[in-house]
């Protein structure tokens, strides 16, 4: 299932890169997030180390921007548009307020061009750069954390491209929101932003749908969404069907599930798509477990996850233990919705395996022993309820693995590597023999079961 751990993790990293503060002399009280893994020893990284160094106050600690992939106190963007990228560093003075920074590379090293002047106590949800209105030049968005309802504060900027400019911009524009969102809603090839606002005493929630032009943010539409979920995971603004743009949102409800909402663009307005109105205009979708809407085939078209139980599971399961297949469907514009992937991902979000449209009669079990990532693939018929062992996918820790793999030799496995990750070597075993002569089976893609490159092919490592 395509359940994204960065949007819990991200929330508990509120305090600096170890490494970096180390490299730069900074004082620091260690956090979990002081941990983190160093970014790579790149001679630009070294030279922005060394500037940090002496730019830094004395007492500062970098902070971790909540909701960007890099996952890093340290952004490089190009906010002036000069095809130069400068530095963005988020950090906390002595006070504990949250600043920004941006330092430039000059001929002389990385400098300091100017720190932001707005601030938060409660840090940086979100830190971009995007022409949100086709001239050329970016706007900068930070979105700064405050206490309450909305938890966010997105404020928009220009960075001048004069050399050597030192003061701070004034913000452009302030928008409150709690989720959001950057893309292509109406389907006019710029970028708009969406963002969503949760009220969760009133149990009330919306989206408005903001465009920049002409050095502001006008709402261009509105659109109200469901206030009983826990919180909104993220919105994405896009196309969904040939010819038809919208937003798509994911929301957390209850302990573990989650639900996603599409809204299309029709005449200048957001009309519901999905989940469909039941007579009591009552959500009639929800997943089992949290997991986010994409473009799982890759067609630049943004799709919904559906969880559903992978057959032939035992009575009794309990809830926590059962085995879900994620199927993406995609809206065809009109009333119905396509499935475009399949795939089935393990507990610990680790690695997904692609399940193709030509697969039919298997499923998924736990396989006797062995850990929590270990998964079987198994022929199976429904109807009559046998199944076949084809392959289990098992995972070995990455210093036992040269002892493991002489196992499977000694013991003529049919095996393969399919990859490293954290620590962990991830193989497949099958569970018949080589051929006569040690020749592979060649099923192609697509068959059913997979051989060796059809197996290679479908298993995807998900952590970074």
């Amino acid at each position: 299932m395509r359940f994204r751990r960065h949007f819990i993790r991200k929330a508990l990293l509120l305090g600096g890169l170890a490494s970096l503060l180390l490299a730069a002399g900074c004082q620091y009280t260690t956090t979990p997030a002081d941990l983190l893994i160093a970014p790579k020893p790149v001679p630009e990284n070294a030279a922005l180390t060394d500037a940090l160094h002496t730019i830094l106050p004395l007492q500062a600690k970098l902070s971790v921007v909540t909701h960007e992939d890099a996952n890093s106190a340290i952004l490089q963007l190009d906010g002036d548009g000069d095809g130069r990228k400068e530095a963005f560093v988020v950090f906390a003075d002595e006070s504990g307020t949250q600043r920004v920074m941006v330092l430039e590379q000059t001929s002389g090293g990385w400098r300091e061009r100017f720190t932001f002047a707005e601030t938060s106590t409660y840090g940086v949800d979100v830190l971009r750069a995007a022409d949100l209105d086709g001239d050329g030049v970016p706007e900068v968005m930070i979105g700064w954390n405050q206490f309450g309802e909305p938890q966010h504060i997105l404020t928009l900027y220009h960075i001048g491209r004069t050399a050597g400019q030192k003061g701070a911009p004034r913000p452009l524009a302030e928008l409150p929101y709690d989720t959001m969102g950057i893309g292509d809603a109406d389907g006019d090839g710029r970028p708009e932003i969406g963002l969503i606002q949760l009220q969760r005493l009133k149990l009330t929630a919306g989206i408005d749908i903001y465009r920049f032009a002409d050095g502001e943010a006008a709402k261009l539409a509105s659109a109200p969404l469901d206030g009983s979920v826990n919180a909104y995971l993220q919105v994405k603004l896009g196309q969904l069907a040939p010819g038809q743009y919208g937003v798509v949102g994911d929301a957390a409800i209850g302990t573990n599930s989650s639900t996603t909402t599409m809204l299309a663009w029709e005449d200048g307005a957001l009309a519901r798509i999905y989940p469909p109105k039941s007579p009591g205009d009552e959500n009639v979708q929800t997943n089992a477990n949290a997991v986010l809407s994409g473009d799982a085939n890759g067609d630049g078209m943004l799709d919904i996850p559906q969880l559903t139980e992978a057959p032939g599971q035992a009575d009794g399961v309990p809830y926590s233990d059962l085995l879900w297949i994620e199927v993406d469907k995609q809206w065809d514009g009109q009333g119905g919705f396509l499935t475009v992937a399949r795939r089935y991902a393990d507990a610990g979000n680790a690695y997904a395996i692609q399940i193709p449209d030509e697969w039919t009669g298997f499923t998924f079990r736990r396989p006797a022993g062995g850990g929590p990532s270990d998964i079987a693939l198994d022929a199976y018929d429904e109807e009559t309820g046998q199944r076949a062992e084809v392959l289990t996918v098992r995972a070995a820790a990455l210093d036992a693995w040269d002892d493991r793999e002489g196992e499977l030799q000694a013991d003529d496995v049919r095996y393969l590597k399919l990859g490293t990750a954290d620590g962990l070597v991830y193989y497949a075993v099958w569970h018949d023999k080589l051929q006569e002569g040690g020749r592979l089976t060649t099923a192609g893609p697509g068959s059913f079961p997979p051989d060796e490159a059809e197996m290679k092919r479908l298993f995807k490592l998900l952590t970074p």
